[in-house]
């Protein structure tokens, strides 16, 4: 996960502007700055549950913040892969920082869901970048598709990740050769599938209760490959994260059809993820980074104050 400890430390020290982000935050959360830097993930304990979320959405607003106020970068358009597709709307604007946070608050205190069924997990498996993963499930019970990770190697394959019970996914993976499927020890949800809908079901009071608006530049889906305008279209994309699978290919295709020159990986994030994208991408995570994005802003001829595009993951 990208949420360790020290996330955005670096650039906290240096920027004012980083510590007004944080200080906001820490009033919003109740959790003071030192211990989102510092408090590390329990054994046992989910993304959502631990203080990884907060912080890596801290570092990401503290980093749009840097670039918007020291030096005028600021997106022409936003996208995000799972929890940062919800980050990525609140950089559009269209959803409220405060709001944000009261949510993901609410994360920590979503009850697991009811274990009659047996442990859930999540699994790799490597599969033909022509073949469909929904063709390979459709006769499997309890197994989903999470995510598309999109073309890995040689670029004959995709890498995509399944979700189910923990049961289900290792007797699907006896079908294929030994080691093909690997069914993750570290993660014992099975994220972004039906199996998650105790999540929706516990969010939809907050959710309902917050203001959505119409994002300032598009947010593109990491659902459907498709650009979110409006409210309603954002509200829909907060209430289909948990159950819904994501999409690389999705993702980073809605961008190149907007036309993206420019992207920047803002914060902690598994930079590999934006490899196969047509236009340059630059990690924007330390200080250095920051003077490396100004850089590449202007060698690509990037007209300020707007970069053409800002992802998140």
């Amino acid at each position: 996960m990208n949420d360790q400890p020290g996330a955005g430390a670096e650039l906290y020290e240096l920027f004012p502007s980083v510590q007004h982000t944080y200080q906001r935050i820490a009033e919003w959360t109740g959790i003071d700055v030192q211990r989102i830097f510092e408090e590390e993930r329990q054994p046992g304990q989910e993304h959502r549950q631990g203080i990884g979320a907060i912080r890596q959405a801290a570092a990401v607003l503290g980093i749009a913040d840097v670039l918007a106020e020291e030096y005028g970068i600021t997106p022409a358009a936003v996208c995000g892969l799972s929890f940062g597709a919800l980050v990525g709307a609140t950089l559009a604007g269209a959803v409220e920082r405060e709001d944000l946070f009261t949510l993901l608050m609410r994360l920590r205190e979503v009850p697991p869901p009811a274990a009659d069924n047996g442990p859930q997990a999540v699994a790799m498996l490597r599969i033909p970048y022509d073949t469909a993963a929904a063709d390979l499930l459709a006769d499997v019970p309890d197994v989903y598709l999470s995510a598309d990770l999109g073309k890995v190697g040689t670029g004959q394959e995709r890498m995509v990740l399944l979700g189910g019970y923990r049961s289900a996914l290792q007797e699907f993976g006896g079908g294929f050769p030994a080691g093909a499927l690997h069914v993750s020890d570290d993660h014992g949800a099975a994220f972004h599938s039906p199996l998650q809908q105790h999540i929706s079901d516990y969010l939809e009071p907050t959710l309902e209760a917050m203001a959505f608006h119409d994002p300032r530049v598009p947010v593109h889906s990491c659902m459907e490959r498709k650009a979110l305008t409006t409210a309603e279209e954002i509200r829909d994309l907060f209430r289909r994260n948990p159950t819904a699978p994501v999409s690389v290919p999705h993702m980073i295709g809605g961008l190149e059809d907007g036309g993206t020159e420019l992207g920047l990986v803002l914060g902690p994030a598994a930079f590999g993820t934006f490899q196969n994208a047509e236009f340059p991408v630059v990690h924007v995570e330390s200080p250095d980074h920051v003077f490396e994005a100004m850089t590449a802003v202007y060698d690509f001829g990037i007209e300020l104050p707007s970069t053409e595009a800002g992802v998140t993951q």
